[in-house]
């Protein structure tokens, strides 16, 4: 963020490449790759049960095989209040699951499959608009429900918490006017380390001022 309004302030003092701009209702289809598991990393100092042996003695008698993924889609929409500023929802979705193989036969036991389901507002900063090419930084965060659903030697077991979800983006661009399409490079986040997709502009329309005599 403090990048994006660094180069605001730059951009601003040279002169805007239309003398108007009218406001817009942005709709973007995207998809980011996930390269890790976010929720199975803990940051959290507070879990830890001081009862429990530091060592899991449990034997398993299966293993997990390979860990996919659908990686992220999403939607998003930005009301572009104007040239710079604008604020809007992004609704998040993707999944990762993985089958159990006995640990003697290797046959299949079981398996695993988690979705993730997020929504968050979000706030975009554009500091360069050259005519159909912008650059831009964003930021949003918000709530992420999670599903877990275990499936192991006839036994299923489903579980879902609440999360926090959010995408920080410090540099992405567009490139074309009404239909454009978008990437966003350096960004972290639910939507992914690196996305590609589709956007939509549709001008708000105006109202005229009629001055008759």
């Amino acid at each position: 963020m403090a990048i994006g309004f660094a180069a605001l302030l730059s951009a601003q003092q040279y002169p805007a490449p239309h003398p108007t701009f009218i406001p817009e209702h942005d709709f973007r289809f995207g998809v980011g790759a996930k390269t890790f598991e976010a929720a199975n990393l803990n940051f959290t100092l507070f879990d830890w049960d001081l009862f429990e042996p530091p060592i899991d003695f449990t034997i398993k008698d299966y293993y997990s095989g390979a860990r996919y993924t659908t990686n992220s889609w999403f939607l998003e929409y930005i009301y572009q209040a104007n040239s710079w500023f604008g604020v809007g929802v992004v609704a998040n979705y993707l999944a990762y699951y993985n089958n159990y193989f006995d640990g003697v036969t290797d046959a299949n036991v079981g398996n695993n499959f988690t979705q993730h389901f997020s929504i968050y507002p979000t706030v975009r900063f554009t500091w360069l608009r050259r005519n159909n090419f912008n650059m831009y930084s964003s930021f949003g965060v918000g709530q992420r429900l999670v599903t877990n659903r275990d499936f192991l030697r006839d036994i299923s077991t489903t579980k879902s918490y609440n999360s926090i979800a959010g995408q920080i983006t410090l540099i992405g661009f567009t490139l074309g006017n009404k239909i454009y399409g978008f990437t966003d490079l350096l960004t972290l986040g639910s939507q992914g380390e690196f996305n590609i997709g589709l956007g939509y502009r549709l001008s708000v329309p105006q109202k005229k001022n009629n001055h008759e005599n």
